[in-house]
């Protein structure tokens, strides 16, 4: 039976939450101060998930959402949210986080604001239905997929590779097959790898097709199958990313900053806050996108071996042997301390959970600086808490907006022990 809620506020997930009698109800594209008529559909932690029927009594903050696909494409949550109103959320996101750690912070940087149009690194979701590909995302909480037109968060060259996928994957795929292609707009041009969802050989025609796709949508290298051991079909150019006076040659799929422009904004802080320290140890380094470049000696440590191999490579093209890459698993071997030590300044990377180990280490070392660059609030809070009661303090913060629209926020922190005065 349809519901009459009152939205109090948007939660994590980006999702309206009303509590009618103290039972929380979330409310998909629902905005904070909005009366809704919602119909609840399931259960979701201590919460129920409600699905919107009406907005009877709006914000004065909701907008037009720009994609024709919102609200049935999973991948965009906030179109419809007016910026200044959706960019203090998002930075409330770290605010609530460090609060409820007890974390203490000075006043942010001024946040870095997601823009449409700017996303180098996208995973469409291909399927053929009959005659038809459909290539775009998955739908809301479901395995169907959304036939794109044009996304709007997506660099113009990703976008260009809607109709050559569509095109080339119908004389690939069998009728229900799937695969994802995995683009990277990489300096020197897309790099494509398309993973098929079940095991498919490449008879010479399928082949040919792929050799017809790269040279239709200009790709720099396109690669088939799983990005663990993925073949190369075909490079017309090596796909380059160009970090200072750097270039690294990513893995087929490999990780890319979700934007150039985040990227070169988390490298400044980085220059910044780091200084001129001689000597630098970076964890969770991927390709090195952060650190790879600048002066001084340059330890990086990052579990995937594809990603190591390309910073190997790029390490014996500069001079003075100052970068070195060591494959380790900082989940279940951190750097100890009394390793740490031997470093001036320290950046981490990690993925969404976070560093708990790795940070419980950090906390006994004495090394001066920590830039840490996250992509969760909480478990950056929870390895800010950690630190903290080691002894370090933040001493700068800046909210990064990659992931424009969606409920995920980056940021990146600087870290300073006490007694200690950063620049």
């Amino acid at each position: 039976m349809p519901l009459r809620l009152e939205i109090l506020e948007v939660g994590a997930r980006g999702d309206g939450v009303a509590e009618p009698g103290g039972a929380r109800h979330f409310v998909p594209f629902a905005l904070p101060a909005e009366v809704v008529e919602a119909e609840p559909v399931d259960k979701r932690g201590e919460g129920i998930v409600a699905q919107l029927i009406e907005v009877t009594v709006p914000s004065r903050h909701r907008v037009t959402p720009p994609c024709a696909h919102f609200t049935v494409c999973g991948g965009c949550a906030l179109q419809h949210w007016r910026r200044d109103a959706y960019t203090a959320w998002k930075v409330g996101l770290v605010e609530r986080a460090l609060q409820q750690r007890g974390v203490a912070a000075p006043a942010f940087e001024r946040p870095l604001l997601g823009e449409p149009g700017e996303r180098r690194r996208i995973d469409f979701v291909l399927r053929r239905q009959g005659r038809r590909v459909l290539a775009g995302f998955h739908e809301r909480a479901s395995a169907r997929v959304v036939d794109v037109g044009t996304c709007v968060i997506a660099r113009p060259a990703l976008n260009g590779l809607l109709a050559p996928l569509r095109a080339a994957l119908a004389g690939i795929l069998p009728d229900g097959g799937a695969a994802d292609a995995v683009a990277n707009e990489t300096d020197t041009g897309i790099d494509l790898l398309i993973r098929p969802h079940r095991r498919l050989d490449l008879s010479m025609d399928r082949r040919q097709a792929l050799v017809d796709l790269a040279e239709r949508a200009d790709l720099a290298r396109l690669s088939w199958g799983d990005r663990g051991a993925p073949e190369p079909i075909v490079t017309r150019r090596t796909p380059l990313l160009i970090l200072g006076e750097v270039e690294v040659e990513p893995p087929p799929g490999g990780f890319l900053q979700a934007t150039k422009r985040g990227e070169a904004t988390m490298r400044a802080a980085i220059n910044a806050w780091v200084g001129d320290a001689p000597t630098l140890a970076d964890l969770f380094a991927g390709i090195g996108a952060l650190t790879l470049g600048r002066p001084g000696r340059l330890s990086l440590f990052e579990s995937d071996k594809p990603s190591v191999a390309a910073v190997e490579a790029a390490a014996r093209r500069i001079e003075g042997n100052r970068v070195r890459a060591e494959r380790r698993d900082l989940f279940r071997n951190p750097l100890m301390a009394s390793e740490l030590d031997a470093f001036d300044a320290v950046v981490l990377d990690p993925p969404r959970a976070g560093a708990a180990t790795q940070a419980a280490e950090l906390a006994r070392s004495t090394v001066p600086r920590i830039v840490y660059a996250s992509c969760d609030p909480g478990s950056f809070a929870r390895d800010a808490r950690t630190l903290q009661d080691g002894g370090y303090r933040v001493e700068k913060l800046l909210p990064i907006d990659q992931f424009l629209w969606s409920p995920h926020l980056e940021l990146i922190a600087l870290f300073a022990r006490d007694g200690k005065v950063a620049a």
